[in-house]
């Protein structure tokens, strides 16, 4: 379905590249640079596909004709940044190297579907910076669940917005990472922030059309195009309305609770306004 938004804001896309001529993506992508085995270099082909799921996620236009996908904010500009290799896998120094980078270059928003077990004093340093920088940096949660205390970082990262994912029944997917929230509704180190769709998610693919895939990977730029398509002026507005529009989902009841701070879906469901 056609939408629109984001348009001015700049979302810098870390993983492992993107399809720049896909034609849902080619009006969309103003940078493609690659940090990987060190340096930048010109350049952000997607060997594994990931980085352009990713991408269309966010900010997918349909391309010329209107008939191809919409991402969340289709008028959103993307900073593609190959920090992943082509079997997927990331190095710490170039995740850093690229969150640094996107802040230096404007960039209002990091999305990184990435993670691991540990948060690397480089990549912390340059998350430290890029937020001082006014830079809202948002993070998968991870794909460990469904056991307590099992998010990963950089997601788990106080300063950084973690996200779980939901199926199509608005319920926590049972391999989404868990986090040790403790419903004091203020978010702490190892929680879980919002909750977005994660399962079943249909995008671009590197071979210029579109496949279906789940993770805490499709939930992140879920989060990262509403948070481009209802910018709210600054990083830490557009934080403070994504917790506001977060509640919790009943299953028995359909229809949303009261709204919750739980270790699976954190503050729940941010739901457009």
């Amino acid at each position: 379905t056609a939408t629109s938004g984001g348009a001015g804001v700049k979302v810098a896309v870390l993983d492992t590249g993107a399809k720049k001529d896909h034609w849902d993506l080619k009006n969309r992508i103003a940078q493609c640079k690659d940090f990987t085995r060190g340096g930048i270099r010109s350049g952000c082909n997607d060997v594994y596909g990931h980085g352009t799921h990713v991408a269309g996620t966010i900010a997918a236009d349909g391309g010329s004709d209107g008939k191809g996908i919409y991402g969340v904010a289709p008028q959103a500009t993307l900073y593609a940044y190959k920090v992943c290799g082509n079997s997927g896998l990331c190095w710490s120094d170039d995740v850093a190297a690229a969150i640094v980078h996107a802040a230096d270059q404007g960039a209002n928003i990091v999305s990184m579907s990435l993670g691991g077990s540990a948060l690397a004093s480089v990549e912390k340093n340059a998350i430290d910076y890029a937020v001082a920088n006014g830079v809202l940096v948002i993070a998968a949660a991870g794909n460990s669940g469904p056991n307590l205390n099992t998010i990963e970082y950089p997601g788990a990262y106080v300063k950084v917005v973690a996200v779980a994912a939901l199926n199509s029944l608005l319920s926590v997917a049972d391999f989404s990472s868990r986090g040790v929230n403790d419903g004091d509704f203020v978010v702490e180190e190892r929680e879980v922030e919002i909750a977005m769709p994660g399962v079943a998610v249909e995008s671009t693919w590197n071979d210029g059309g579109y496949r279906t895939i789940s993770g805490t990977s499709m939930a992140t730029p879920h989060a990262s195009g509403l948070a481009a398509r209802n910018w709210q002026g600054s990083a830490d507005a557009t934080r403070a309305w994504l917790q506001s529009r977060a509640a919790l989902w009943d299953i028995t009841s359909g229809q949303y609770a009261t709204v919750g701070d739980d270790s699976a879906s954190g503050l729940g469901f941010a739901t457009v306004g």
